[in-house]
């Protein structure tokens, strides 16, 4: 919990004197006329407090030799509690987020005004105000922060408005060692799912019910969700990149290669890995070729990131070796054919969200934890191979955190002999 507040604490630092920024959990979402989808946090809100309950608010000022910490929250409603279940207590909020100053919604407005108005300032001279404009941040049905933006500068023409989000990216961007604990154990925790699905790759299991039964055992092995939509695909459906649940109703075949890309979430912090396995349980000799051109790609990406390069960087040096993995095994003729074969990048920030804040142009630095993801995508072949891990980028390079999963072709090969 101590992490929230050393959090707070750069982000105050980044900030200029005299500034009051606003980060909202956001409100939940209708689906349907009285139906609400399940509520997801707003992650920059999350990041800063640990809280997650719709339509709370966080205050933050900062005024020459002087910061202050607000956290708003809906109203203790008995008659609600006994709908929808129990909410943050103020007191359970303050020991979570580490924020003294906890007050109802229904004070919000009235203090925001006291802040910001020109005669009635009582933090400061508060020159300006910081939002976090992420898309579709809905604060309330209908009105997203950057409507709120509007609203405000017309009510308070004498500040300038700025964008929080990028200053709370910056922060994100580098995991502290607790948050890359938090990423080891769901990716412990995805491992041992993915175990419990070897157990169950059988002929005339249908797609589904793997990814069905992934999300049930981490439902039912410390309550993990998942981090994403699990992609279940066999077959030629193994060379649709993110193969959607609704369509995972194939039965798996003897001669099938199955590729999963999947991951649990651990205290919100996401793991994303991806494996191919034979179902036959040992690879044919056109299998084995395209999976090892990836295998060898993964691995060789691994030992080349490190801090200084990009995303961008690692990206050309994949399709670099993936084209003279390919033609050494005359999988392709020439150089070109690479990109029918291989069509996404080879990596993407990883945290909070699956496909974390970032831009894939700027250099990576010590803390940043990445995927790296080759793949090879036959539809001729019926053959789709990925082979993604999460990896943490460190001064001397790179370290794989889901090393313990197995990818190696002998390995596979064993635990597939191995299935219950």
């Amino acid at each position: 919990m101590k992490e929230f507040d050393v959090r707070r604490a750069k982000l105050f630092d980044a900030l200029p004197d005299n500034s009051l920024a606003l980060v909202f959990a956001g409100a939940a979402k209708i689906r349907s006329e009285d139906e609400y989808f399940p509520f997801f946090a707003n992650r920059n809100f999350f990041y800063l407090t640990g809280i997650e309950q719709e339509n709370s608010v966080l205050m933050l000022v900062k005024c020459p030799g002087e910061r202050k910490e607000y956290l708003f929250l809906d109203e203790h409603n008995e008659l609600k509690e006994r709908w929808t279940g129990k909410r943050l207590s103020f007191e359970a909020a303050s020991d979570i987020s580490q924020i003294t100053n906890v007050y109802s919604n229904n004070n919000f407005e009235a203090m925001l005004q006291m802040g910001l108005s020109k005669e009635n300032n009582v933090y400061g001279n508060i020159s300006h105000l910081y939002l976090d404009l992420s898309d579709e941040l809905k604060i309330k049905n209908g009105v997203s922060t950057q409507i709120y933006k509007q609203e405000l500068e017309e009510k308070y023409p004498h500040l300038t408005f700025s964008n929080i989000y990028p200053l709370i990216v910056e922060l994100r961007l580098v995991k502290s060692e607790s948050e890359i604990a938090e990423m080891v154990e769901a990716i412990n925790c995805t491992s041992l799912g993915i175990n419990e699905l070897l157990n169950n790759l059988h002929i005339g299991v249908s797609e589904h019910e793997l990814s069905d039964r992934f999300e049930f055992f981490g439902k039912t092995h410390g309550r993990h969700p998942l981090a994403f939509e699990t992609i279940v695909g066999s077959g030629v459906n193994s060379t649709t990149l993110h193969h959607p649940i609704v369509q995972q109703d194939k039965l798996i075949d003897f001669d099938d290669v199955v590729l999963f890309d999947l991951g649990y979430k651990h205290h919100g912090y996401c793991a994303d890995i991806s494996r191919t396995y034979p179902v036959s349980g040992t690879f044919s000799t056109k299998q084995r070729e395209i999976y090892e051109a990836v295998l060898e790609c993964n691995k060789a990406v691994i030992s080349y990131a490190k801090p200084g390069l990009t995303i961008k960087d690692l990206q050309e040096f994949a399709i670099n070796f993936l084209k003279g993995e390919c033609i050494k095994r005359k999988l392709i003729s020439k150089d070109d054919d690479i990109l029918k074969y291989y069509i996404h990048n080879v990596s993407h920030f990883l945290g909070l969200d699956t496909h974390d804040v970032g831009d894939r142009s700027r250099k990576l630095v010590p803390g940043n934890v990445i995927t790296v993801e080759p793949g090879l995508y036959f539809v001729e072949d019926k053959i789709g191979v990925r082979i993604e891990d999460d990896v943490l980028i460190t001064e001397d390079g790179a370290v794989c955190l889901s090393k313990g999963i197995k990818k190696e072709v002998a390995d596979i090969e064993r635990m597939l002999k191995g299935r219950k």
